[in-house]
């Protein structure tokens, strides 16, 4: 299991308007969580898999992190699968599956984008959509649209150079006015000359509610951080059918068995698997 790297940090306010709800985060170290738990990834992937763990913090800070959330990204793009994993202490993790090396983007259709919530008093939610034509934050944007009824815009930035990373997740109130909603598009749109490192919360705040700043609601520090261990892998592996387990096992010796998302090798014994 991989150990625990600086933490990112979920800053979720509201303008003193108001109006606006907002949610940030600087994902660099996310970054650097991706690079090292997936060395095996080119840079481009690192970028894509660490948006979509930007928008899963970003999406459950909108619950105060009081559930688990799972995103899973299936296309046809260069990116076969990409999956994130937020757990409510904090811990996140993720992987990303590649493609077809032919494909112009990371995030192609068809294919679907599928959401699943858990929490401790129910069952799992999961809902899922078509892939829309567009990046994660597109896809993100039209599940918060269709499945939540919520107008909401979401702002992704990962450079594949140098591991700067963030996202801002904003939602105009019911009462927010007209005139205000297009001064937060004006806002919005022109983030685009703001440099990447200049992206803090603090600045987010101050470029979204226009200079009067906002006040914070909750902040959440995340880490990058698998959760396997040997035990939750053996108890897995008990629950295949008896056949799948002798399967195994048809070499002498210890099977090792790869976890996805951080890349730690378990060897396995039959002794550990079959009576």
């Amino acid at each position: 299991m991989t150990d625990a790297v600086p933490q990112a940090r979920v800053v979720k306010a509201l303008t003193r308007d108001r109006h606006i709800r907002l949610s940030s985060m600087d994902a660099s170290p996310l970054w650097d969580g991706v690079r090292r738990g997936h060395p095996h990834l080119e840079p481009t992937a690192c970028a894509c898999l660490t948006e979509l763990l930007t928008s899963t913090a970003l999406l459950q800070g909108r619950t105060l992190f009081s559930e688990r959330l799972q995103l899973l990204v299936k296309g046809s793009g260069r990116a076969r699968a990409v999956v994130s994993d937020s757990w409510p202490d904090g811990t996140i993790r993720g992987v990303l599956d590649p493609g077809s090396a032919e494909a112009a983007d990371w995030i192609e259709g068809p294919g679907v984008f599928q959401v699943m919530r858990s929490n401790v008093t129910g069952q799992p939610y999961v809902g899922h959509l078509p892939l829309v034509e567009g990046g994660i934050q597109v896809q993100v944007e039209h599940y918060l649209q269709q499945s939540e009824q919520i107008q909401a815009s979401l702002t992704l930035w990962c450079d594949a150079g140098t591991g700067e990373a963030g996202g801002l997740l904003v939602e105009p109130l019911p009462d927010c006015p007209p005139e205000r909603l297009a001064r937060l598009v004006q806002a919005l749109e022109g983030l685009e000359v703001v440099p990447l490192w200049e992206r803090t919360p603090d600045f987010l705040a101050t470029w979204v509610s226009q200079g009067d700043g906002a006040d914070e609601l909750a902040a959440t520090d995340l880490f990058y951080r698998c959760r396997c261990t040997r035990e939750s892998l053996l108890e897995t592996l008990r629950r295949f059918p008896a056949d799948q387990k002798e399967d195994l096992f048809r070499e002498p010796g210890p099977v090792e068995v790869r976890c996805d998302y951080c890349g730690t090798m378990y060897p396995i014994t039959r002794e550990d698997l079959l009576p």
